[in-house]
């Protein structure tokens, strides 16, 4: 991902309420990022003290030609260290 694609700030907490999937594939109560949940673990558990996440989304040139991503990315410092993809086209 691109920094100048970061959007807004937000939390693991908000982020899970946003994310969260209802399949009964998955069991009877809604997951945080469905089945991406054990990635979504992965991701999290990376954080560190001072560590921002952010929403982030390609520019809509991307999603014209079907190559949009958006998704969370994890600043440190004022650099990514890592991102998921919640939506892409």
């Amino acid at each position: 991902m691109k920094k100048k694609w970061l959007q807004k700030k937000t939390t693991t907490e908000k982020a899970e309420q946003d994310h969260l999937v209802k399949d009964e594939r998955l069991g009877p109560w809604p997951v945080p990022f469905g089945f991406q949940h054990e990635r979504w673990l992965r991701f999290k558990s990376q954080m560190k003290d001072g560590d921002e996440l952010w929403e982030f989304s390609s520019p809509p040139i991307t999603w014209k030609y079907l190559a949009g991503r958006a998704g969370l990315s994890i600043v440190r410092n004022d650099k990514i260290v890592d991102s998921i993809v919640t939506i892409m086209n």
